[in-house]
């Protein structure tokens, strides 16, 4: 068994869909599940969506119960562009799994994300000319990865693939092209934590297992899904937008719901039946965020006012397909409706992974990162 440990929903999914191009039979869960049988055991804490502390306190325990299940590796997934509590997260797995140092390669060449002489670009733009600087938890203020560690008690090096380890510490590993990655490969061993993005993952894999060919027919959504997005990202902002002018029925989140300091659950309530009633009508229904009106607003209550109108729309209709973007918002939404585990089936594309829940068979849910674009067999248009 593999496993590995995310610190969100659609970097745990987007793994698990890596998984499956390889031939492997995948878990995602959103705890340890000791039972498991699974080639692969992806977990999804939302360590990035909580405090320090809080991220701390979860990857330690899902650390420690992994070493139960005696996995082959243990891959410690992070964000592709740094964001959450990393240094922190990775000091205390390193001391649950008896480890010195720590291997983290978060850029994919793939995605046009790379990582030159410890500065992080995006397209070859400085990562914090872009809108990952807007980040409204993470807010990325300098793309030299060293500045942004500059403050910790841990030893932090950028190195490339070709140099020497540190005893102790963390690393993070430049990289350019592929071949970087495959390098960074080599140098795993049971004295590293090795972690990062997507791009390392399949490297790793790609060096122990033949990709499957694949031979599943795509299956069509099913006739009556329900949109969730939660993300910030201008262009997930601009998606929504055009959705609305191009007569898709978009609900976005009432205003009464997000002012600081208030609960209406009338103005939710109103907002949940409205929805329910469209999708009872068999059309696709978008439920979003207006960035224009959140300005004073917690992200943190907005998720949960988001998950919970989600519940009470689930209470009052049948879904066949609940598509989520964002991670934290993922998260929070299954949390409310009681699923914990996923069976990933189909990866339609990069980061976009559609699974069966578990807890709810009728119901299939897909994740996408929001920085991520939108498959043709989910788009609206």
């Amino acid at each position: 068994m593999i496993a590995v440990i995310a610190d969100d929903l659609t970097g745990a999914a987007e793994l698990g869909g890596i998984g499956l191009a390889y031939g492997l039979e995948v878990e995602l869960s959103m705890s340890v599940n000791l039972q498991s049988k699974a080639d692969l055991l992806v977990i999804s804490t939302d360590a990035r969506s909580v405090s320090e502390p809080e991220a701390v306190r979860e990857m330690t325990e899902v650390s420690r119960a992994l070493q139960e299940l005696k996995p082959l590796l243990i891959y410690k997934k992070i964000d592709s562009v740094l964001r959450g509590h990393i240094l922190a997260e990775t000091r205390a797995q390193l001391t649950v799994l008896g480890l010195a140092k720590a291997l983290l390669v978060p850029a994919n060449p793939a995605l046009g994300r790379t990582l030159v002489h410890g500065c992080y670009y995006v397209d070859g733009k400085p990562l914090h000319q872009t809108h990952f600087a807007h980040d409204p938890e993470f807010p990325v203020t300098d793309s030299d990865v060293l500045k942004r560690f500059k403050i910790t008690t841990e030893p932090v090096f950028v190195r490339n693939p070709s140099d020497a380890l540190p005893n102790r510490g963390v690393v993070f590993g430049n990289v350019e092209k592929w071949t970087d990655l495959q390098a960074w490969v080599e140098r795993i061993d049971h004295q590293v934590l090795a972690g990062g993005g997507s791009g390392f993952f399949t490297a790793i894999l790609d060096s122990r297992f033949p990709p499957k060919r694949k031979t599943v027919t795509p299956v069509a959504p099913g006739n009556t899904r329900l949109y969730v997005c939660g993300s910030a990202f201008k262009e997930s902002v601009d998606w929504v937008k055009k959705a609305v002018h191009s007569g898709h029925f978009v609900q976005y989140m009432p205003k009464a719901l997000l002012q600081p300091g208030t609960l209406d659950e009338s103005s939710r309530t109103t907002w949940a039946t409205e929805v329910a009633t469209s999708l009872q009508q068999r059309k696709p229904v978008v439920m979003a965020i207006d960035p224009a009106w959140v300005e004073n607003s917690s992200a943190v209550q907005l998720r949960t006012d988001l998950a919970k109108t989600v519940r009470d729309v689930l209470n009052r209709t049948h879904i066949d397909e609940l598509i989520i973007e964002g991670g934290s918002t993922a998260s929070a939404v299954l949390r409310e409706i009681g699923i914990t585990r996923l069976a990933p089936v189909e990866e339609l594309a990069t980061g976009v992974v559609r699974s069966k829940a578990i807890e709810k068979t009728e119901l299939h849910v897909t994740v996408k990162p929001g920085s991520y674009r939108w498959p043709p067999e989910l788009g609206l248009f």
